[in-house]
């Protein structure tokens, strides 16, 4: 089987639960470490699937290897090859369809609650899963591409994630994060809380249950992860 090609940005910003997945279900990947100085590879027929990951940049800057990773993207759902986006890999699949990538009024940072949206599309990823809480650390928003179905949202930020089609799915939300992973976010990153607002929690409030969260949030990763491995694997 051809390995899943995950794109890294920083290397503290893994890919968590979706490499545990992986390795669980005893599907190869591979992992191509931006942060180490490597190109974005533009080949697409040696890989079952793509995965982008986090990133502290944003898409507004508009940098060569950003626009490296779109060209990716659209190369790879030319060629049918299925696409996960998790937090800036979300924006960066938006804006490969069109979608806009822009700056929000307040910081998403902390465990929220969404609401799945009442559609066919929701129901195919997530069955009957009734409104979860998940871990939400995000300062852009991406609009729903053309041909996207949104899956979830906040009451803050309603575009959350989306999916097109079977094969392709993005989440602006972290809900690959594992306890550990979280814990080197927050000590890598802590200061991005810079202060405490109705849509940012305090650091004390993120650790707060974090082994019982992420296992609770894992019921939705784990549906979004079966159906979108179902499609290659």
């Amino acid at each position: 089987m051809k390995p899943v090609r995950i794109i890294r940005h920083q290397d503290w910003v893994e890919a968590g639960h979706l490499t545990d997945t992986l390795e669980r279900r005893g599907i190869p990947y591979e992992v191509v470490a931006l942060d180490e100085g490597r190109p974005v590879p533009q080949q697409t027929d040696d890989v079952s699937a793509l995965a982008f990951l986090g990133c502290t940049n944003s898409l507004t800057e508009d940098a060569d290897w950003m626009r490296d990773e779109i060209a990716l993207i659209r190369k790879a759902a030319e060629a049918d090859v299925p696409i996960l986006g998790h937090c800036f890999g979300s924006q960066l699949i938006s804006a490969a369809f069109g979608g806009k990538i822009e700056p929000m009024s307040q910081k998403e940072i902390g465990w929220h609650r969404v609401s799945l949206a009442d559609s066919d599309a929701a129901r195919a990823w997530f069955g009957d899963l009734e409104d979860p809480e998940i871990l939400i650390w995000h300062h852009d928003a991406f609009t729903l591409p053309e041909g996207a179905d949104s899956l979830y949202s906040t009451d803050f930020c309603p575009d959350q994630a989306f999916a097109i089609g079977d094969t392709i799915v993005g989440t602006v939300a972290h809900v690959e994060a594992t306890p550990q992973l979280l814990k080197t976010w927050l000590q890598v990153y802590g200061d991005d809380i810079d202060e405490i607002s109705d849509t940012v929690q305090s650091a004390d409030e993120i650790r707060k249950d974090i082994e019982g969260r992420c296992a609770r949030m894992h019921a939705l990763t784990d549906r979004l992860y079966d159906k979108w491995i179902a499609t290659f694997a």
